[in-house]
């Protein structure tokens, strides 16, 4: 594209192009939960050599159908679920094919097809899980046959073969199992089922490895157990599931510890205290705790909830092993089904459609989900606020980080949830992710597919934006200049990319820099070409990742500008204003799109600053004495700074800058201000909800030019007057949200404004008007204060 050339503000360039590149690619007190003051929302990170790229590796596919459950045993992963015929890695559907029913095992190195391990299942398959001497896997479902021998819907098979183990034949009536967990001697089921081995059970049983007997153990939850596993620290078996009650503890909903041997509640694990997560009404669950698991340090879950906010977790939580303290929660909104971690790494499976809690995407219109995430197994902050009424809030508890990490999966139907990822396995380096998706980043991989820390040939997921879905926006912001913003590309396993500036037939970038970017909130990026030659000049925009994967943005073309500027102009732009006006003579920008509207009380002098070569603006004091960019309103950035040369003897005082909401005439709202009283003090003012103000103790209305800098960010309030801060509070960091005009000079000023000056504008000379989105370093405005006295 090619770009008309005017001096004009690039951050609002970069705000088109950001907006192009995007379009292209309840409040509840939680019961047992200690409100906690908020502090940071965890940061999203880079991915680390600990994290899996978003490469997905060939892996043995099914043909259709879904895979429900995984378990590793040793680097061999058992998948179970509901399908007919397992498929080659990265064959067409119908082709390759191999006969499987309902339960298949691959290679996790490989992603190869074990050959010999094809049991034959008559129903579908919903638990897997392995012996801790490898040598059995046991598979739990709604079924009744196995290997063509009657098994009533949980079978022993031999890990290597996939025959039934002789002389074990644990049996269960019911609905189906759902859950496994095995130990030494006790293998755990739980699930929709009221007997075992012709035995009265209720939703769980246990049997004797040895031979299948039936255990004494016998909780009672009162409703389906859909996930189970063994306390590595302690006694108990943890329960996850749509109950509402445990041994007729209505306390326990959802989540409950039972002692292995006895059965009985622990009382003191406290996890269950704090997350009530099942519900059910009639024939009908909303909420449940779909998965748990362990890496030896900690208890893992996830939870779902629909239509209601009687219970309290759509996420991913860690637990302290042991006693169930919560570590951790990310309460990212949409069903969740499995997770799984190495010990330094936490991978979740569901369907996220909303997590800014997290620094993640909040709701986006139309809908758009993430199917897995990657977290830290430490908290790095705690959860933001909520946005939705609808959830439970769980504002300031721990969280962790989650990493920049997004492989893109489509949903599948064949489960009737319409869902994508449903299982999450692996070792250290490589996992194994399963589900009813036909598909991943765009190629074939139906139903399983593997992904590594460390992928054959090297991490090749590079960055999304390219060509003519990434647009950049040129100015010349002065002579022989260029400057291109553009917003920040993404990366689905990178979160820091490094951008360069090309020019047509340069050999080397003119600019680089790196910066962190999401689709959700993706950088601004500015660039610059500070050796431009004057006319026409042509740029492209490179995007790399650390792995050297890169893409080019699409060409814009400009005219670049011929003549000089100021030593000040120059040292303003070198500091990135989004808005610079010389004043004077002109009315044009040098960074900013608009032109100044003038009113009638405002003039051009010769005499301006020293080091300025435009004059400066007089002011008669009067309500037309104003300058405002004809432009249209926008919302003020959070931290700012202004800048501004004054020169005044008056003794009425008047308004010298700030951003309201009118652009010309009066405004009733104004904040960011800074004035001049009748004496001759400085006052820098702000309104979130009421004024807040600074004054200086001096008068400056000598008739003697001065360099007024007024700035506010985490560190409250500055008013800076000749390289020196005159007054300040550290306890005043928000301003007013309303959309407005910036502007100079005389505005009307509300009455609860303290010490109101006579005249509506200053009677005096301004010069040198500047606006930043950021606070001014102490050494910027001292060095932009000594070019400009001269």
């Amino acid at each position: 594209m090619t770009a008309a050339t005017r001096t004009g503000g690039l951050r609002s360039l970069t705000a088109l192009a950001l907006m192009a590149a995007l379009v292209a690619s309840t409040l509840v007190l939680t019961p047992g939960l200690t409100p906690r003051a908020e502090a940071a929302v965890p940061p999203v990170l880079q991915r680390t050599e600990d994290v899996v790229t978003a490469d997905a590796l060939p892996t043995v596919q099914i043909d259709e159908g879904y895979v429900w459950a995984q378990t590793m045993n040793g680097d061999t992963v058992y998948a179970v679920g509901d399908f007919d015929n397992a498929r080659a890695p990265l064959a067409a559907p119908g082709t390759q094919l191999t006969p499987r029913s309902n339960a298949l095992a691959f290679d996790i190195t490989t992603g190869e097809l074990d050959p010999d391990w094809a049991p034959e299942v008559n129903g579908p398959v919903k638990a897997v899980a392995a012996s801790p001497d490898g040598s059995r896997i046991y598979i739990g479902g709604s079924f009744s046959r196995v290997n063509g021998e009657s098994r009533w819907n949980i079978a022993v098979l031999d890990a290597r073969t996939g025959e039934l183990v002789d002389g074990v034949r644990p049996a269960i009536g019911g609905t189906g199992v759902y859950s496994l967990t095995v130990t030494e001697d006790t293998v755990y089921a739980g699930g929709l089922f009221t007997q075992a081995n012709g035995t009265a059970r209720r939703n769980v049983a246990a049997f004797a490895t040895r031979d299948g007997a039936l255990r004494a153990w016998a909780p009672e939850p009162d409703h389906q157990v859909d996930a189970m596993v063994a306390d590595p620290a302690g006694q108990d078996i943890i329960l996850g599931g749509r109950f509402m009650a445990v041994n007729g503890d209505d306390e326990k909903q959802g989540l409950a510890a039972v002692d292995r041997t006895s059965g009985a509640l622990d009382q003191d694990w406290e996890l269950s205290d704090v997350i009530k997560n099942g519900i059910y009404v009639g024939n009908r669950t909303h909420a449940g705790i779909s998965s748990l698991s362990t890496d030896g340090d900690a208890v893992y879950g996830t939870g779902w909830t629909w239509s209601t906010r009687q219970r309290n977790l759509e996420g991913t939580f860690a637990a302290e092993a042991g006693n169930g303290e919560l570590r951790w929660m990310a309460d990212c909104h949409g069903d969740h089904y499995d997770v799984f971690s190495t010990g330094e790494t936490v991978y979740a499976a569901g369907h996220t459609h909303g997590c800014s809690t997290m620094g993640l995407h909040a709701d986006q219109s139309p809908a758009r989900a993430r199917h897995v995430e990657a977290y830290t197994t430490d908290a790095r902050g705690t959860l933001g606020t909520n946005p939705d009424r609808n959830y439970t809030s769980w504002t300031g508890t721990p969280a962790p980080s989650a990493y920049a990490w997004e492989p893109h999966f489509y949903n599948g139907t064949t489960s009737g949830l319409d869902q994508a990822v449903l299982s999450i396995t692996g070792t250290q380096d490589i996992i194994s992710v399963a589900g009813e998706f036909p598909g991943v980043n765009g190629g074939r991989y139906q139903g399983i597919v593997r992904f590594s820390t460390d992928p054959a040939g090297g991490p090749r997921m590079g960055p999304e934006l390219a060509g003519e879905d990434w647009q950049p926006e040129a100015l010349s912001s002065g002579p022989g200049t260029a400057r291109v913003g553009i917003g920040g590309n993404w990366d689905r396993d990178d979160l820091t990319l490094t951008y360069e500036l090309w020019r047509e037939g340069a050999s080397e970038p003119a600019d680089s820099t790196t910066a962190d970017s999401t689709w959700w909130n993706p950088a601004e990026i500015e660039l610059e070409d500070p050796a431009a030659e004057p006319g026409e000049a042509t740029y492209t925009v490179v995007a790399r990742d650390a792995d050297g994967n890169e893409v080019s943005s699409a060409p814009v073309t400009i005219d670049v500008v011929d003549g000089s500027v100021s030593d000040y102009s120059e040292a303003v732009l070198a500091d990135s204003p989004i808005l610079y006006y010389p004043l004077g003579d002109t009315t044009d920008p040098l960074v900013g799109d608009e032109e100044l509207l003038t009113g009638s009380g405002v003039g051009a002098d010769t005499d301006g600053i020293a080091n300025s070569d435009t004059g400066s603006s007089t002011l008669n004091g009067g309500s037309r004495a104003y300058l405002a960019p004809d432009g249209s309103s926008a919302t003020a950035p959070e931290e700012f700074t202004t800048e501004v040369w004054m020169r005044s003897d008056s003794r009425d005082g008047g308004r010298i800058s700030g951003f309201s909401n009118r652009q010309t005439w009066s405004s009733s709202r104004h904040d960011r201000l800074v004035y001049m009283t009748d004496e001759g003090r400085l006052v820098f003012g702000v309104y979130p909800s009421g004024p807040d103000t600074v004054t200086s103790e001096e008068s400056f209305n000598d008739g003697e030019w001065h360099h007024v800098v007024a700035s506010q960010g985490a560190d409250g309030m500055t008013l800076t007057v000749d390289g020196e801060v005159v007054a300040s509070d550290p306890d005043v960091t928000e301003a007013s949200g309303h959309r407005g005009y910036w502007r100079f000079g005389g505005d009307y000023l509300g009455p609860r404004w303290p010490d109101r000056p006579s005249d509506t504008s200053l009677d005096g000379e301004l010069d040198e008007a500047a606006v930043y989105d950021r606070v001014l370093t102490p050494a910027e405005i001292t060095a932009h204060y000594e070019i400009g006295r001269g």
